[in-house]
């Protein structure tokens, strides 16, 4: 996680802090393993089950999913939301979308019945 974090960029470092924080505060029964050099937090034995991940680009911080309803109702919800199948990404400067990428992530769990603490 140390690695991934110091190789973010300035500006995604904080987000990914937040969204970390977040998770470990009310999902700590969610491991937090590396997955393809990214931290991502999976429910089961495999990523396909069920995962979060955060990641942190050049101009842009986006929460993934394997849930891909959920990822396009959020994206349609999120104003300047983009990203890919499995993705709603935002660009910095967005910080009025993390409530709703927090409320995202906890859909995310309640579909995979991961108790919040």
């Amino acid at each position: 996680m140390a690695d991934y974090l110091a190789s973010a960029p300035e500006a995604g470092r904080g987000w990914l802090r937040e969204f970390w924080a977040y998770v470990d505060a009310h999902y700590p029964t969610v491991p937090l393993v590396m997955f393809r050099g990214v931290p991502m937090y999976k429910f089961e034995d495999s990523y396909l089950k069920g995962y979060v991940m955060f990641t942190a680009a050049k101009t842009h911080f986006a929460t993934h999913a394997i849930d891909f309803d959920l990822v396009s109702e959020y994206r349609a919800r999120i104003p300047g939301a983009a990203g890919g199948k499995g993705n709603v990404a935002v660009k910095y400067p967005n910080v009025a979308a993390q409530p709703l990428l927090k409320e995202f992530v906890d859909a995310v769990m309640a579909r995979h019945e991961v108790p919040r603490v």
